[in-house]
């Protein structure tokens, strides 16, 4: 590409950067009871900014290039598998130029990967290098099958467990140990955040819906159904694969994620698909279908509803008592005066003790591997649910009997 256009890229991308955290801190300054919704035009300016980005760096090789730097396949660099091109410059992708695939059916199956395999794919996608135990690579080309995208913050890895099944792992805020080599996408992965509490659904999700939909088609080419590919992630990870489960009917679990808008073209019921929520954590229980984190949150609304529910099956882990903490952390939210001012401090306390994976792995009975720089970090003195070997179905059944209610009904 050229110079110049190389270096439009960069100052319109430092320029949405800068953007999006001048938000997120006016949405900290804000007066009481206004925070997601900032001043009119902002989530749209971002938006709008991060579409412009994104296009300029499919025309001009970026996004190709830097999937390329950081382990996409050969297929999707040279174009051979997708074909097509934009300005003559092969695309990495169908749907990174844009192109939406043909959806395909998907039909719920029954034998799943376990807990323990989902959130050690989640977790895989913070640290460098390693494989989740009973899993190896899912190759194209003799490469791992992955995407990034330093634009909309979208980085994902896709894996096969011993038993054939296909996990889209999706990554996280800031990468984990991955920012000592890509420290720039942490700060677009930022501002998909501030997308994300403002309900809209940012170019990461969409992102993330094409490129399951391509994994499919890979899939398919070596003789794996639908219905064995699943996706994961934690926290924006998580997200990303609620929404990709709401779009696809993708079975799956997401690791802390928030709720997500209900969608008119959502094509699952989310009975194949489990939010995993620890009680006190801010990200995970910012939802309007789970009770604690009002009026920080959307405002609640029992049975999976609201204006920001939770695709799929909710299911609470770590102490009770520890949601308390939340509510009473956020009860300040709407009284004016220094009480108000410590309300973000407190909450990225929380995060720091009931967000991290080390705390899911602990309260579920999971031994993570690979191991990242902050999985010993957080709580470990949470009610444990011993769940790691299960599968979704049994995870449901398992939390169910052991509640005496439904895992969807526990938000209340």
């Amino acid at each position: 590409m050229s110079e110049s256009l190389f270096s439009q890229a960069e100052t319109a991308l430092l320029n949405t950067v800068v953007g999006a955290g001048t938000a997120l801190s006016d949405a900290l300054a804000l007066p009481p009871g206004t925070l997601p919704f900032l001043p009119t035009g902002t989530f749209a300016a971002i938006s709008s900014g991060i579409d412009t980005l994104d296009n300029l760096a499919n025309a001009t090789g970026l996004t190709t290039l830097a999937s390329d730097l950081l382990g996409a396949p050969e297929s999707l660099i040279n174009g051979t598998a997708i074909g097509g091109t934009t300005l003559g410059i092969p695309q990495s992708m169908g749907f990174v130029a844009g192109a939406e695939p043909a959806i395909v059916p998907i039909e719920p199956s029954a034998a799943t990967p376990t807990v323990a395999q989902f959130l050690d794919a989640a977790n895989a996608e913070y640290t460098l290098g390693g494989t989740p135990p009973g899993m190896r690579p899912f190759l194209v080309d003799g490469r791992q099958l992955g995407i990034t995208n330093e634009i909309t913050g979208l980085s994902a890895k896709v894996w096969v467990t011993d038993q054939n099944q296909i996990i889209i792992a999706y990554q996280g805020t800031t990468g984990g140990d991955n920012l000592l080599v890509n420290p720039l996408i942490a700060l677009t992965q930022v501002a998909t955040d501030v997308q994300i509490y403002a309900k809209t659904t940012p170019q990461a999700e969409t992102g993330a819906l094409a490129f399951a939909r391509e994994v499919i088609g890979y899939a398919a080419q070596q003789g794996i159904s639908p219905g064995s590919v699943f996706v994961t992630g934690h926290s924006l990870g998580g997200i990303e694969a609620e929404y990709v489960a709401q779009q696809t009917g993708l079975g799956g679990i997401g690791f802390e994620p928030t709720g997500i808008p209900k969608s008119a073209t959502a094509a699952g019921t989310g009975a194949n698909f489990v939010d995993v929520v620890t009680y006190g954590d801010p990200v995970g229980n910012y939802a309007s279908d789970i009770k604690g984190e009002q009026p920080f949150a959307p405002a609640y609304a029992p049975g999976q509803s609201g204006s920001l529910p939770h695709y799929g099956q909710v299911v609470m882990i770590g102490t009770p008592s520890d949601q308390t903490q939340l509510t009473q952390a956020v009860a300040s939210w709407n009284n004016p005066g220094l009480n108000q001012l410590t309300v973000p401090a407190t909450l990225a306390v929380l995060m720091a003790e009931y967000h991290l994976p080390g705390t899911q792995a602990h309260d579920l009975g999971i031994a993570l591997s690979p191991l990242g720089v902050s999985d010993t970090q957080g709580s470990m003195n949470g009610t444990v649910f011993p769940a790691g070997g299960y599968t979704i179905p049994q995870f449901i059944k398992a939390y169910d009997a052991a509640h005496g209610i439904a895992a969807s009904a526990l938000a209340a």
